[in-house]
């Protein structure tokens, strides 16, 4: 028999906060007014709610960041903040003025798309409940959308009450059953998390949340479930057509051949190889076979 979602979080996750718990004791719901209705759905859902809390464990984003962590996430090209090693020897281990130099005032680019237009909005809309939240922006769109004053009470985010109302929110807003139907875990990842922060992560967590919440021995492969997904199809063909060796099956469907022939290309190509293919790697698919079929039909020349 197939655990319920509350009981694959309890295996997963067994130090979980309880306001989370609770949670996900009253929200059959919630979850079923937002589509979350199949294991596929609820199994990314979860992965994607089990990474951003820290197995659901942090309420709010700890912004008590250490210099060294600071440049890597916020620092200078890595983060619009652009934090240099100087500014996070001076902030490291100050919440508040984090906060406010990487989500307020103090990176008005990163602030203007938050939301966050007053001293202090930093740290007070950082990163809040399943879905982590973030910006005063965030919270008001969230409240207005579900009809809870997010804005002007942050702290209901993470009641048990509301928890899962901002996260089920989101998850719609993005269309992301039709992406956990497709499997399309790098799709989620993104929309989520604004890039491809953990996705090794997440995967992990949902290759363990597939088989849980499927039937008890129906054999479950998670890179083989959900519909075939028509960008990766395309994706496939794109490798096929610059020589992926060997070629690939063109099934619409990210496993592991594909995500090694995503890898061979980076390679090849000069970029950082991580078998994820984002932006910076479509765009350079997209050269290459602009290239390619640009290029003179020698054969046609001579004949």
């Amino acid at each position: 028999m197939a655990m319920t979602a509350i009981e694959a979080v309890k295996r997963l996750a067994p130090h979980a906060r309880q306001e989370y718990l609770e949670a996900m004791q009253k929200g059959d719901a919630l979850f079923q007014q937002h589509g979350i209705n199949t294991p596929l759905r609820m199994a990314h859902f979860l992965a994607q709610a089990l990474h951003e809390t820290g197995g659901f464990r942090i309420l709010r984003e700890n912004m008590s960041y250490s210099a060294e962590r600071m440049v890597v996430i916020f620092g200078v090209g890595n983060h619009s903040a652009a934090v240099t090693r100087a500014e996070a020897e001076s902030l490291a281990h100050k919440p508040e003025q984090i906060a406010e130099r990487v989500y307020g005032l103090g990176n008005p680019r990163k602030a203007r798309e938050l939301g966050n237009d007053q001293p202090g909005d930093g740290f007070r809309y950082r990163g809040n409940g399943v879905l982590q939240t973030t910006g005063r922006g965030g919270h008001k769109r969230m409240g207005d959308a579900v009809g809870v004053d997010f804005e002007n009470h942050p702290e209901l985010a993470t009641d048990p009450e509301h928890a899962l109302k901002p996260a089920l929110q989101e998850w719609t807003e993005g269309n992301l059953n039709v992406q956990a139907d497709r499997n399309n875990i790098n799709a989620i990842t993104r929309r989520i998390n604004g890039g491809f922060n953990g996705l090794a992560h997440r995967k992990q967590l949902f290759n363990k949340l597939l088989p849980l919440l499927s039937e008890e021995g129906q054999a479950v492969d998670p890179d083989m479930v959900g519909l075939e997904d028509p960008e990766v199809k395309q994706l496939q063909q794109a490798l096929n057509d610059l020589g992926a060796d060997p070629q690939l099956v063109v099934d619409g469907r990210m496993g592991p051949k594909t995500r090694m022939a995503v890898r061979a290309f980076q390679s090849a190509a000069g970029l950082g190889v991580d078998g994820i293919a984002g932006p910076i790697t479509e765009a350079a698919i997209e050269l290459r076979l602009s290239a390619l079929r640009g290029a003179p039909n020698l054969e046609d020349e001579d004949g």
